[in-house]
């Protein structure tokens, strides 16, 4: 692993002992529910890759289930916590510790999973990885993507969107998690690709409050377009030598891994 990478690591290994049980208590548990709501479009037997699985209480829920499991993360302490919850359920999955962008088993996954993850970078190298991960789709089959919600709503609910989702980001920033940018509309983004949208469902706070999470579920096109191809001319290198300048000022995460 990479120097700028080890550094990326050590972040979110420092963060993993608290990281999913903040992000529950923060999201009132609506964070869980919106990744959770994704199995309800695999059956038993397909096989799930989820990127930036983080300590990986859906992908745990998705290997009950009895799909076939893959996990990255680039912290090891991140996967350390998910072996330990997945030795005591019993079940199995393969996890592997590295750079997204080095995961290149195109078009092999029934389904992938970029949960509170695409969120760990900055809207160009965003939508990079969202065409890498769209590639290791097989084609017609699933896309998901839970993560904040774009501001919706009355105007009071925006607010409330725009000011608590900025609150959060702020503590990550200053921890060197995640950088500074906009609530992205992914179901956009992936129509803006030619991604067929099949599912955008909300989730409010405390179940009742404002719109705060989204899930967006997609289906890769059978006769795949040039932009949902992994593109060349960003190299591994520069994603990585990018992300150890970035970091001083609060940026984080090309290629790695991150689920709430």
């Amino acid at each position: 692993m990479k120097t700028s990478e080890l550094k990326l690591s050590r972040n979110y290994d420092r963060a993993a002992w608290f990281y999913e049980a903040s992000s529950n208590l923060y999201s009132t548990g609506q964070i869980k529910v919106a990744k959770l709501s994704q199995l309800r479009f695999l059956k038993p037997g397909q096989s799930i890759l989820y990127l930036g699985v983080g300590a990986g209480e859906d992908a745990c829920e998705a290997a009950k289930l009895g799909l076939k499991v893959t996990c990255l993360d680039i912290s090891q302490g991140m996967l350390s916590r998910l072996q330990r919850k997945l030795d005591r359920a019993g079940l199995s999955a393969e996890l592997i510790c590295g750079n997204a962008f080095d995961h290149c088993r195109y078009g092999e996954y029934d389904a992938v999973a970029t949960n509170f993850f695409l969120n760990c970078f900055k809207r160009p190298m965003m939508l990079e990885m969202m065409q890498h991960a769209l590639s290791l789709v097989r084609p017609g089959g699933r896309f998901f993507v839970a993560d904040v919600s774009p501001p919706q709503g009355t105007w009071a609910g925006r607010a409330f969107n725009f000011a608590y989702s900025k609150w959060a980001m702020a503590m990550f920033w200053a921890m060197q998690l995640v950088p500074w940018h906009e609530n992205y509309n992914y179901a956009d983004e992936l129509r803006q690709l030619g991604i067929q949208v099949d599912d955008v469902s909300n989730f409010r706070l405390a179940g009742i409050g404002p719109i705060m999470f989204q899930s967006v579920a997609a289906t890769r096109p059978v006769s795949v377009s040039s932009s949902t191809v992994p593109r060349p001319h960003l190299s591994h290198s520069l994603a990585a030598n990018s992300a150890a300048d970035t970091v001083v000022s609060g940026e984080n995460h090309v290629g790695l891994g991150r689920e709430s």
